[in-house]
């Protein structure tokens, strides 16, 4: 006798675990997948392909282990969190959050760069996050971030990276231009201490005396 074949259409429950496989009077068995892999199931209960990883950024310290923390704030913004050694980035949209965005003019050719940005008020130690450079050097700078190891003056500082067997700068898409200083931003007001009430004083039955004498 040749088995009939039964459409399944709809595949709401996922996929089954092990010990539902021949639990086919369970309603979860007509409405799930024994092997699901590399795809979502969609609320209408049908399936669809999962969608590919493309290189986003490097971490910014590969030394360490690392943990990409998915987070969603709503239902219109997705994260996903890079948790690293000392120090979380959050990242969507295809890129890494960063801060403003400043224009490189001039990045030298040397063991340690010297990277020319007006008025860029970074310190020793900050990462400095590297996007749209063309040629040689771009290949080398872009997509990474590298840390600031020296602070010359107001336009120029230099970073982490080996410049020195590349071609000459040629040139840095996007960014501004700054004019003037940053403006650091105001210390939050800090309300006064208010001191602590005074402790009111107790006594048991009334006034606590009778007849000249204290009762307890």
């Amino acid at each position: 006798m040749i088995g009939g074949r039964t459409a399944q259409a709809n595949f709401c429950r996922g996929e089954l675990g092990p010990q539902l496989y021949g639990r086919f009077d369970v309603d979860a068995w007509g409405t799930a997948l024994r092997k699901a892999r590399n795809v979502i199931v969609l609320k209408y209960g049908g399936v669809t392909k999962r969608p590919g990883t493309e290189m986003v950024a490097e971490v910014l310290d590969p030394t360490q282990p690392v943990r990409l923390v998915p987070f969603q704030f709503s239902l219109s913004q997705t994260y996903a969190l890079e948790m690293g050694q000392g120090y979380m980035s959050p990242c969507a949209g295809g890129g890494r959050i960063l801060e403003e965005e400043l224009a490189i003019t001039a990045i030298s050719n040397a063991a340690q760069a010297v990277v020319e940005v007006a008025y860029h008020g970074f310190a020793v130690g900050d990462r400095f996050y590297i996007a749209g450079c063309a040629g040689e050097m771009g290949s080398l700078l872009n997509g990474r971030a590298w840390t600031v190891v020296a602070v010359i003056d107001d336009s120029h500082f230099r970073i982490d990276a080996d410049t020195s067997g590349e071609a000459t700068f040629a040139g840095c898409s996007g960014g501004t231009t700054r004019s003037a200083p940053p403006v650091a931003p105001a210390a939050p007001v800090v309300p006064p201490v208010t001191p602590a009430p005074t402790r009111p004083a107790i006594y048991f039955g009334g006034s606590g005396q009778f007849g000249g004498k204290a009762w307890f």
